[in-house]
């Protein structure tokens, strides 16, 4: 299917992305950054405007989109881009919410988890061109993540009531 395929390609895009960092190669970094962005959008609306919504689709998507923000910051961490922690915060939180949902606390993706990632994206494009703003705007995205996560676990808890 080709939303999986999208999906898959940003697994591969994040090891070519993490590869040109190192390398400090950030303006090309920065185009396949943008492409992996499109691909995490593009995916989305594929599966559901062509019937391709799948349970292993939506966890490809939201695996691909871990790997290729959190290896992307690892890049930017070796390359003295980007301080630790933020990137230790984002992983804490997906760790959490990743076994949040698979024991069925967490919400189903939802808006707030979409500025989440696009902010996300926003960030490691900025660590390409003007790491200062760079490293801001990935402080803005990790007070996003953690705002998100307290939606997935307390949206599931206010239908219940």
């Amino acid at each position: 299917m080709l939303a999986s395929s999208l999906s898959a390609a940003r697994l591969v895009l994040a090891q070519l992305v993490f590869l040109l960092i190192w390398k400090e190669k950030f303006s090309t970094a920065s185009f396949f950054i943008v492409l992996a962005a499109l691909s995490d959008f593009l995916d989305g609306w594929v599966a559901r405007r062509f019937n391709q919504k799948t349970t292993v689709g939506s966890h490809l998507d939201h695996i691909a989109d871990k790997v290729f923000v959190l290896l992307t910051l690892l890049g930017f961490y070796l390359t003295n881009r980007v301080d630790l922690l933020p990137i230790v915060l984002l992983a804490v939180r997906e760790i959490f919410i990743t076994f949040a949902r698979f024991y069925g606390i967490a919400a189903p993706t939802n808006v707030f988890g979409k500025i989440k990632t696009t902010l996300e994206f926003i960030a490691l494009i900025a660590l390409c061109w003007e790491p200062s703003l760079g490293q801001f705007l990935l402080w803005v995205a990790v007070l996003s993540a953690y705002l998100s996560g307290l939606v997935y676990i307390y949206a599931p808890r206010q239908t219940v009531k």
